[in-house]
C-alpha cells in the first residue's frame, strides 16, 4: 500500500485538547514515516480556540475563561467532552480566536511534507495553494468563495464580503499543518456574540463590523458529505494521485497506516497532557519541562 496520502475522517467527538494534540502529533510523525500528505475532517464540542500568541482575557468573556479554568484545575476533563462545559484551548498556530461547536461548523486540516512539495515552503504561496483547494472543493457544489485578509475565505453577500472560513498554520518537523473551519449554521454566529469580545485586531475588510454582520454560514443546500469527498479529491489531484471511490484504501485507520497511527496516538497523549490541557499553556503559553 502506498503511503503517499492519508484521510483521517470524523470520529467520535473528543475535547479540543485531544484534537489539537492529534494535529501536532501528526506533524511530528509525518516526515518520520515518509508520508507526503494527509487531510483530516473533525469537530469540536462547544469550544473557544485562541491563536498561539493571544491573551484569552482580551478575546473571551471572563466568565467563560474562569469556568473552563476551574474544570481543568479540578482534573475532571478527559478525552471525552462534557456537554456542560465551554472549553478554552490554545492552538499551535497563529491567527485569531474562533468558536466551535458540534453542529455549527466543521474543521478541516491539511498536512504536507514539504520535502516533497517545496512550492509550499513560502508562507504566502502555501496559503494561496491550500486555500485554493478549499475554494475548489466548495465550487464543486456551486459555492464561490474568495480569499480575503491573510487567510480567510468569504462570500459576497448583500454588497459586502462576509467571512465563511478562517484558517491558520504551523510548521514542525518539515510538516506544514494548515487548519480551518467552515461555518455551517447561523446559530453558531449567535453563540459567538455570547462568548467573544470584538477582536482587538481585525482584517481591514472587516471594517469594525460586529460578529453578526461580519460572519455568514453556508446555505442549507450545502452537503457536508459531498464536500468531504470533494476536498479529498481536489487534494489528491493536486498531489497527482488518482481519483477514487474507496476512501478505505487510504484511511488513517487502515492496516497500511497502522504503525503511523499507533505512533501518532501514543505521542498525542503525551502532548495533550503536557501541553494542550495544561493551564500554564492555555493562559500564558508556557509549557512545563
Amino acid at each position: 500500500m502506498s503511503l503517499d496520502f492519508f484521510y483521517f475522517p470524523e470520529t467520535n467527538l473528543r475535547t479540543p485538547y485531544y484534537n489539537l494534540a492529534i494535529e501536532e502529533s501528526i506533524a511530528i510523525n509525518l516526515s518520520r514515516f515518509q508520508i507526503k500528505a494527509g487531510v483530516r475532517v473533525w469537530k469540536n464540542p462547544k469550544s473557544i480556540i485562541i491563536g498561539l500568541s493571544e491573551d484569552p482575557y482580551r478575546n473571551i468573556k471572563s466568565s467563560i475563561v474562569e469556568s473552563s479554568n476551574q474544570s481543568l484545575a479540578d482534573g475532571k476533563l478527559g478525552k471525552k467532552p462534557n456537554p456542560n462545559i465551554c472549553y478554552v484551548a490554545r492552538r499551535a498556530s497563529g491567527g485569531g480566536t474562533v468558536f466551535h461547536n458540534e453542529t455549527g461548523n466543521i474543521n478541516y486540516s491539511f498536512y504536507f511534507n514539504y520535502d516533497f512539495r517545496k512550492e509550499l515552503y513560502p508562507v504566502k504561496d502555501s496559503y494561496d495553494i491550500l486555500l485554493g483547494l478549499v475554494t475548489q472543493s466548495l465550487r464543486k457544489q456551486g459555492f464561490l468563495a474568495e480569499f480575503s485578509g491573510k487567510s480567510d475565505l468569504t462570500f459576497f453577500v448583500d454588497g459586502s464580503s462576509k467571512k465563511i472560513s478562517g484558517n491558520a498554520q504551523f510548521r514542525k518537523k518539515n510538516c506544514i499543518v494548515q487548519h480551518g473551519t467552515l461555518i455551517l449554521q447561523e446559530e453558531l454566529i449567535d453563540q459567538v456574540t455570547d462568548v467573544l469580545h470584538h477582536p482587538p485586531e481585525e482584517p481591514e475588510y472587516r471594517k469594525n463590523r460586529p460578529h453578526k454582520e461580519f460572519l455568514t454560514s453556508l446555505p442549507k443546500e450545502f452537503s457536508l458529505e459531498i464536500w468531504k469527498k470533494d476536498l479529498v479529491d481536489v487534494t489528491r489531484s493536486y498531489l497527482g494521485l488518482s481519483k477514487t471511490v474507496d476512501f478505505s484504501e487510504f484511511s488513517f485507520f487502515s492496516s497500511g497506516f497502522s504503525s503511523f497511527r499507533k505512533q501518532v496516538l501514543l505521542d498525542s497523549e503525551i502532548i495533550r497532557k503536557k501541553k494542550y490541557q495544561n493551564l500554564n499553556y492555555i493562559l500564558n503559553r508556557e509549557i512545563p519541562t
